[in-house]
This record gives C-alpha cells, structure tokens and sequence, in this order.
C-alpha cells in the first residue's frame, strides 16, 4: 500500500569515491557554498537544505555563474539502467561522481527550503556534439503525498520547452512522477495509431518520470549508442530539440539563491 505521506530519512547513494566524510555539512546546496566561497571548485559535497533532517551528498559543479547542484546525468557512461522501482527514485541510483538520478526525495528538499528559491538547467548533447540547454527559473518538486509533483516556469533557452509539450496531453507541467511499479500517468489508456498502453512508465518508456499522456520529453529513457539513436519511442527524449533522436547526454542541475 503506497504511503501518503513524507517520509523524513533518505537512503544515501553509492559512491565510488575515497575519504568522503559524510557527516561535515558543507552548504545547504551547492550554490550556497559557492555563495560562501567563490574558489570552491567542482566535485562532491554534503549538503543539508534549509528544512531537512539528514544530510546527503551531491555533484556540485561550480561556474563563474554560480553552484549548481547536479540531480541527474544520463550519458551511457556507466550503462547505467533508468528502469528502476518507485523506491529507487525516491532515494537515488548511480554513481554520484557520474552517471546518476539524485533522488526524489533529496530534490524535493533542495527545492523547497524556506527563504530559497530555485531554478533548473538542462544541458543536452547529441551524437554530432551540439549541444542545447533549457533553463526554467522557477522548478520545485512536491513530496511524496503529492507524488512529487512537477512545477516549473519561466523557460528560456535554444532546446525548446519540452515540459511544456505541444498540446495538453503532452504538456508534463504539473504532472505526478510514474515509475514501472507505480503509475500516476494520464493513461488509461494511451495510444499513438492503432498502439494502445495504459502505463507510458512501464509499457512505452520504461523508465521513470513526470508521463503526462505521455508527453515529449524523458530524460531518463533508454540511453542508446551511435549509430543506433534514432526511431526509439523508449529513448532519451527532448523533442522540441531532436524530435527523432536519442540524445548523447543530460544533465539536470539545479542553482538556489
């Protein structure tokens, strides 16, 4: 039976690195030790966001612009599997150094601390090396009991606003998060010609993410190699950029201020 409410301990991710004191807090969030510190220099950090119990470790890769915390990376460096459970997103995978999905609940609290607002940067890579980006200057995720729930505003950018699709069933705004095991999807079902599926989690994309009916972006797809990107419905989508194509890489980053 799926639990209504925020549960307040996380399960740390894995992490193939040595001497890494996970107890010394070191910001609230990436920016917010950059913030402190100007020099601080990319790599990983414990963080413990304004409003959450325990602390946990991310990717902080710092620019001239700022911290910004890494929530996913998805380039087929470790073959790394995005079908995983509810469980999993809910408290991370991967190696935090690479490839790797933060956690949902370590995201809700990065973008919910009390006096700190929050903005999202996609950076995307084809297989031709271009590369795009997406920044929306408003992006929170809910708690669990609302499904962690996806709010974002304010796009600007050269890859198009996938999040916000083309039509109501495509735009993933305000949609619940769905996982293979549990599914919180507009489908019911869905259908694209004479296909029908009533899971775009678990039948069409296998993967996690915020499936509206589907919808036109899933960073967390299928991660496919050269040569062999495109013509995947399952594949690492961002269609307002490479409507056809799985792309090469994304990375999901978050700067608070």
């Amino acid at each position: 039976m799926f639990l209504l409410y925020c549960l307040l301990s996380f399960c740390y991710l894995h992490v193939r690195s040595q001497g890494i004191n996970i107890l010394q807090v070191q910001g609230y969030d990436c920016s917010n030790i950059w913030e402190r510190d100007h020099g601080s220099t990319s790599g990983i950090y414990t963080i413990k966001p304004v409003g959450s119990s325990t602390p946990f470790m991310v990717y902080c890769e710092m620019r001239v612009d700022g911290g910004w915390t890494v929530i996913q990376k998805h380039n087929g460096q470790d073959q790394l599997s995005f079908d995983q459970t509810w469980i999993a997103y809910k408290t991370g995978f991967g190696n935090i150094a690479s490839e790797h999905w933060l956690g949902l609940d370590n995201i809700y609290w990065l973008t919910n601390q009390n006096g700190r607002s929050s903005e999202l940067l996609i950076n995307l890579k084809d297989f031709g090396e271009i590369e795009s980006f997406a920044l929306y200057n408003s992006f929170k995720v809910g708690p669990e009991n609302c499904f962690y729930k996806l709010l974002v505003d304010g796009y600007s950018g050269n890859a198009g606003d996938a999040f916000r699709g083309r039509d109501n069933d495509t735009n993933e705004i305000g949609s619940y998060f769905s996982t293979t095991d549990i599914d919180h999807d507009k489908c019911n079902p869905c259908g694209i010609g004479d296909m029908r599926y009533n899971s775009c989690a678990r039948t069409r994309f296998h993967s996690g993410w915020w499936f509206n009916r589907c919808g036109i972006a899933n960073l967390n797809g299928q991660w496919h190699d050269k040569g062999s990107e495109t013509g995947w419905s399952s594949a690492v989508h961002w269609q307002t950029w490479r409507n056809n194509e799985s792309l090469k890489q994304s990375i999901m980053y978050v700067r608070n201020y």
